[in-house]
């Protein structure tokens, strides 16, 4: 043997050695590979060669309708179409938004961007790209359905919204936000929910459930059908369960009747029944159609309705402050015959002011009203009348009567933002203002103004718990929710939320008289709301923005919107056992004058819900 010849072949066999232990590493790892694939994590890929044939698509639920207090279908649904893109099935990603580009013609980049967006989710989650696709759009994509893979089309049920709905009530459909699962619910991604109002508040029960079916595609991604000789497909489908259906206690004509009436206003109109706390009509002006929240809103369009400075996105019913002006008076008036400080027959000299340290506090009449009473001091709405009494009631006194009324609380209606509104006391006085009250307080407070704030909704409760002499009930608006079949599944019912403690029924009828006074006396400041037949109580307000002194230093035409007054109306109807309260507060009216301008709107109201009365009597007999 040649010299050296040992130990090539000592390295030959060495090198066999890890020749053979390499191999049967890689035939073992392809062993291992091979029991992973087909027996570890063979049923999870054994699904996903079936998603490459078998496509589970989703159907969603109508969402539940919304019906007026007599069954008018206030709010339904309608059949669209949106442009949905599933990265899974997508061949290559260029060639699909170019294609699509070109027959929607808008830019691949805007696709790419939104696409970006969601970059890292599973491939297997749909990217809504376009909402509400017209007839002509599907059609294009349904024929290029070759060229276009992982694009598909899928079917929503969205809101029909009518020009006339009370958005702020009803609220607005979104894209949801937050989290996907929700009470065991999954959201996926494009699918809408309630935003404001009623939509948000009863979204549980409104969305519904979906369901879902099978279906079986082709290697382009296009649907097999069922009755083609090579299909084996057969799988259940499983419906979907349309939301709840909400029965309001809203009266839709009256609803009307209250839009027609307010046109051109700005501010809030609550129409409520003092017996039970039931809302029949809700207004919040300027409105804005729900419409752009479910087609996408664009920035512009969302920065415009931001800036706009009458506010139309906030719901002022519950989330505007006033100052309640002179509708605050019957509360002093009742104050006052409680605490024996005056009587029914008592009068007071009004010389058109009353002096206090080194101002002068006027009334609105600066001539005077002559010899009052508080019937008479109401009718005129006399101011110098009401100073008197505010001082001598005294803080104290004014807050434990407003407390009884359950002002500066809220009313737990259940709907958008509610404030609790402000009662100013002398704690109050002290650590926001900042030492002790004044007379000038009192004075300013006795007439509504000042640092006190309420709602339109507590003006509402304020004069409902007058017309029903002492009762202060939860508002509410929806009656009753019912399933697609028409089973009650909640039935809600009046809600006591306080008994007046400190007022007597004879003090009750008092005001209410001279409340009545103010509407029927041909010399009242609401007789503008006066209906022939038909008793109506009610009281005016005028609310200063700025003093007296600096709009009447201007000509009316000059005066800044920000600087007019507030009008303000509130009234309920009849005088016994009243069945309707109306209040209106027109914000920053360029006409001012509560008797001028919110009077005869709240007559309009009122007279729609007598005639809607006597018309529907007459058809039930």
């Amino acid at each position: 043997m040649k010299p050296g010849s040992n130990d090539k072949l000592a390295y030959a066999n060495r090198f066999t050695v890890k020749a053979s232990f390499i191999l049967m590493l890689f035939i073992s790892f392809l062993a291992l590979r091979a029991w992973f694939v087909q027996i570890y994590r063979g049923d999870y890929y054994t699904k996903l060669s079936e998603n490459n044939r078998i496509r589970k698509i989703d159907i969603p639920a109508p969402r539940g309708l919304i019906y007026d207090r007599h069954g008018k279908l206030i709010l339904g649904n309608k059949r669209m179409y949106d442009l949905l893109y599933i990265p899974q099935y997508v061949q290559n990603e260029q060639e699909t938004l170019t294609a699509l580009s070109k027959l929607l013609h808008r830019e691949p980049s805007a696709f790419a961007k939104t696409i970006k967006r969601h970059r890292g989710e599973p491939k297997f989650i749909p990217i809504l790209l376009k909402q509400n696709l017209s007839i002509h759009e599907r059609s294009l994509i349904e024929t290029n359905k070759d060229k276009l893979s992982g694009i598909d089309i899928r079917g929503v049920s969205k809101r029909k919204y009518r020009p006339d709905l009370p958005v702020h009530l009803i609220g607005y459909l979104g894209e949801h936000r937050g989290d996907s699962k929700e009470d065991n619910y999954t959201y996926l991604p494009g699918d809408l929910s309630g935003k404001q109002g009623l939509e948000r508040v009863w979204e549980k029960e409104l969305r519904g459930q979906r369901g879902f079916r099978y279906t079986q595609v082709d290697a382009l991604g296009r649907e097999v059908n069922s009755e083609d000789k090579f299909s084996t497909f057969s799988l259940p489908e499983v419906k979907a369960i349309p939301g709840n259906e909400i029965h309001l206690t809203l009266d839709w004509d009256l609803q009307q009747a209250t839009l027609k009436a307010f046109s051109e206003k700005n501010g809030a109109v609550i129409v409520m029944n003092p017996q039970n706390g039931q809302i029949l009509a809700h207004l919040s002006a300027p409105s804005y159609d729900p419409q752009i929240f479910q087609d996408g809103l664009s920035v512009d369009r969302w920065e415009s309705l931001l800036n706009d400075p009458f506010k139309p996105l906030f719901d002022k019913t519950t989330g505007g402050l006033f100052s309640p002006g002179s509708v605050f008076k019957p509360l002093i008036g009742l104050a006052a015959l409680e605490e024996g400080i005056i009587s029914s027959k008592n009068t007071h000299h009004c010389s058109g002011h009353i002096k206090l340290g080194s101002r002068k506090f006027h009334c609105h009449n600066r001539w005077g009203h002559g010899s009052v009473n508080l019937t008479k001091a109401m009718l005129s709405s006399c101011d110098v009348f009401f100073y008197q009494l505010g001082i001598d009631l005294g803080i104290d006194r004014v807050e434990k009567y407003a407390k009884d009324f359950y002002l500066g609380e809220k009313l737990d209606f259940n709907l958008n933002k509610e404030y609790a509104g402000l009662i100013p006391s002398a704690k109050w006085k002290r650590e926001v203002q900042g030492g002790s009250v004044t007379a000038g307080d009192l004075a300013n407070l006795a007439i509504g103004q000042g640092a006190l704030l309420m709602t339109p909704l507590h003006i509402a409760s304020f004069f409902s718990t007058i017309a029903n002499m002492g009762y202060v009930w939860r508002p509410y608006v929806v009656d009753h929710l019912s399933d697609k079949n028409g089973n009650i599944t909640l039935q809600n019912k009046p809600e006591l939320l306080h008994e007046v403690a400190f007022v007597k029924k004879a003090n009750f009828k008092l005001i209410k008289e001279a409340l009545y006074e103010v509407v029927e006396n041909i010399q009242g400041t609401g007789h503008k709301a006066h209906l022939p037949g038909i008793p109506v109580a009610g009281k005016t307000g005028s609310v200063q923005v700025v003093s007296l002194e600096k709009n009447r230093s201007r000509a009316k035409s000059t005066v800044s919107m920000k600087w007019q007054e507030h009008s303000m109306f509130a009234s309920f109807s009849p005088l016994e056992e009243p069945e309707i309260v109306v209040v209106i507060v027109s914000e920053h009216d360029s006409e001012g004058g509560g008797g001028a301008q919110s009077a005869p709107i709240a007559r309009s109201i009122l007279e729609a819900y007598w005639n809607g009365k006597k018309t529907r009597s007459n058809e039930n007999e």
